[in-house]
């Protein structure tokens, strides 16, 4: 006996793309898992898929049974196109050397000397900005994230570069998700010069030449500057440094996961604060009290007071909290597969070997069994300690277990940091562009304004047209 489910199959899917229709997983999996419960069947043809969308069934597969689970190997037949063989498709003792290697440079202390790089690049964007400034919100995320993590990771400055990176990464995205539910029933070889595969292997070969320029440099000059690059490339204790095209895989992997997330994340949270002005309000007031403080003048000066640093974040506790919420509603990473590699019940149910389960935290964290009203922005839910009350994987933005994000530490610290030396001063409105996003529109949208999004790998807002107004 199997969970209930659809019949609907992916020779349907098929049907409906040589019909010149799309099919939105996202959206299917959100009405199945109403409809049918917890754990949900669905003929994945040729392989049986499930949806897992209850807490402790997901600490099954993620903690308790996690040796019967590894990436689907999808995973890396589309994105080891351009991760080749980093921690986001590896599995098993590569998995665990590279990851051993990587771990040091996102330990606390390590971690926290990139707080003030982070607050410095944030400025450096709001000094271009003005009373009444009209933009594309993801878009200005996408640049700061982008200058942010080449500095912080790799100590590189990668601004000059910056639409060109933005254009050959979305390529990518682009590529993998319409190989992914391509009607074809076997993916095409990427050697096959088809025109998906060339726009892909360009951007491909566009990002590897910028990645292994620097890490050429750094590992010419020997110089050690602390950051992540200086451990991928540092000898190991057995006196060999890793291969070139190892370093380069992880590079390229936590450049984009961290760049992608990150920014999204961001964008998501303006988004929310722009919908939510009591919300908004009370961020401003806390982040007023904090910073309107006397500076203490054995460590900062005055003008480095009104600037956030690491040490504030303990006392902005509704700060973490929006953080939070944003990443509960809109969690970048918004879904993600593990294949059975034997046959293992979850949940009292059978899957058999070979199995794909699809898991999305977008889902579970939309739960009303486990967050009063579940489709509302509300930070303050988070300040009555509910994230000790919660079932260990009903909140899981960063994924779990073992092979949970390498950088959640990283990314809450710097999405934190940003907002806060943001909002400090500014507050964002949502643009009232009338349908048409090339107007840099002036008008501010009412409030409650609905921000589409679209799932490819990550989970990006679309058309985020806002405006920037100073505070007082």
């Amino acid at each position: 006996m199997r969970p209930p489910g659809p019949t609907f199959s992916t020779l349907d899917i098929i049907a409906m793309q040589l019909r010149g229709q799309s099919f939105d997983f996202l959206a299917a999996a959100e009405r199945w898992t109403r409809e049918y419960g917890d754990i949900v069947y669905w003929n994945f043809f040729p392989t049986p898929a499930y949806i897992i969308n209850h807490p402790d069934m997901l600490h099954e597969v993620l903690v308790e049974k996690a040796d019967a689970f590894h990436k689907p190997p999808i995973y890396k037949a589309i994105l080891g196109r351009f991760l080749g063989d980093g921690m986001l498709v590896s599995d098993g003792a590569h998995w665990q050397q590279q990851r051993k290697l990587a771990q040091p440079a996102f330990h606390h202390a390590r971690v926290g000397r990139y707080a003030e790089p982070m607050v410095n690049y944030t400025t450096q964007m709001l000094d271009h900005w003005h009373d009444g400034s009209a933009f594309d919100a993801a878009e200005a995320m996408m640049n700061l994230a982008l200058d942010i993590i080449a500095k912080t990771l790799f100590d590189a400055d990668v601004r000059a570069a910056a639409d060109a990176i933005h254009a050959h990464l979305h390529t990518i995205q682009r590529e993998s998700v319409a190989l992914a539910s391509s009607p074809l029933t076997a993916l095409p070889p990427a050697w096959l010069p088809i025109p998906s595969n060339i726009r892909q292997r360009r951007a491909i070969r566009a990002l590897d030449a910028m990645i292994l320029r620097i890490i050429r440099e750094r590992r010419a000059s020997g110089v050690d500057t602390g950051d992540l690059l200086s451990m991928l490339l540092a000898t190991g204790a057995d006196g060999t440094a890793m291969a070139e095209q190892d370093a380069r895989d992880e590079a390229i992997t936590l450049f984009m996961a961290g760049y992608e997330t990150s920014s999204h994340a961001l964008a998501w949270t303006w988004a929310l604060l722009a919908q939510n002005p009591d919300a908004e309000a009370a961020l401003h007031a806390e982040l007023d009290a904090v910073f309107s403080s006397p500076p203490d003048p054995r460590s900062v000066s005055e003008r480095e007071s009104r600037l956030p640093t690491i040490d504030d974040l303990p006392r902005l506790p509704y700060l973490d909290a929006v953080i939070k919420e944003s990443l509960r509603l809109y969690p970048p990473a918004h879904g993600f597969g593990r294949q059975a590699t034997r046959a293992v019940e979850i949940g009292g149910w059978h899957i058999p070997k070979g199995a794909i389960l699809f898991i999305y935290p977008y889902l579970v964290q939309r739960d009303p069994r486990w967050f009063a009203q579940p489709e509302r922005f509300d930070p303050a839910r988070w300040l009555d300690g509910l994230d000790k009350r919660l079932p260990k994987f009903a909140y899981f933005p960063f994924g779990g277990g073992a092979r949970i994000c390498i950088g959640s530490a990283y990314a809450s610290m710097l999405a934190r940091l940003v907002v806060a030396t943001v909002a400090a001063g500014w507050r964002l409105r949502l643009a009232d562009t009338g349908g048409d996003a090339e107007r840099a529109p002036q008008r501010v949208a009412p409030t409650g304004s609905r921000v589409k999004h679209e799932a490819l790998i990550t989970l990006r807002p679309l058309n985020l047209q806002m405006i920037a107004q100073r505070r007082p």
